[in-house]
């Protein structure tokens, strides 16, 4: 019986463990999920909850919907080329400061999904567990634009079964709510420097600490 619980654990026949938390670190139902969530206490991986804004998303959101108005003019002229230099800025920044501040970085993932689970969620998989667990605890006493950082440990190891197949495809019909991550990728320069023999030299710019 043993054997069989651990050879169906975290999958679709687990009655008892949520298979959306194990794959993807999060799930639509939060704390109202029928299944258990069970949150690692040692991971490569950790996740900067919602700390990504997509601009462009915002009139998608339901957060969007009063600013909408206000912004309509200027969204419409921002080109898919700003919002990659944007977006760039943005991955490079936190990559460089995972790096220098807690060690060395194996991948990092950010989703550009929509359902509030998800959106502007931040993964980051550190070559070390003992500096997963660093990062968790310095982060979640640092704020970045504006907001506190709220990051934990999560259970994500391995992100090709964590994403959307058919968005990879372009052929993803839920758009951004899907329940898997639809990962945003960064451009190939910006993928050869960071990921590169001398990506531990890029320079970032320092979060600053919760007064």
């Amino acid at each position: 019986m043993a054997e069989y619980l651990a050879s169906i654990f975290g999958t679709e026949k687990d009655k008892v463990n949520c298979s959306f938390y194990f794959k993807i670190g999060a799930c639509r139902h939060g704390d109202r999920c029928s299944r258990l969530h069970n949150k690692p206490t040692f991971s490569q991986t950790i996740a900067l909850l919602n700390i990504y804004r997509n601009p462009q998303n915002t009139a998608q959101s339901a957060d969007g919907i009063s600013k909408l108005h206000v912004h309509r003019n200027k969204q419409h002229s921002v080109s898919d080329v700003e919002m990659q230099e944007h977006y760039d800025e943005f991955f490079e920044e936190v990559f460089a400061e995972m790096e220098e501040k807690y060690g060395e970085v194996e991948e990092m993932n950010v989703c550009d999904n929509l359902g509030d689970h998800l959106v502007g969620n931040v993964y980051v998989k550190f070559r070390r567990e003992e500096d997963a667990e660093k990062a968790v605890i310095n982060l979640n006493n640092r704020w970045f634009n504006g907001q506190p950082i709220h990051a934990e440990l999560s259970p994500v190891t391995d992100f090709r079964e964590a994403c959307c197949r058919q968005y990879e495809m372009g052929e993803c019909t839920r758009g951004g709510f899907c329940n898997f991550m639809h990962l945003k990728p960064i451009s190939r320069e910006l993928r050869r420097e960071l990921y590169g023999r001398y990506h531990s030299m890029v320079r970032g710019v320092t979060f600053p600490s919760h007064a």
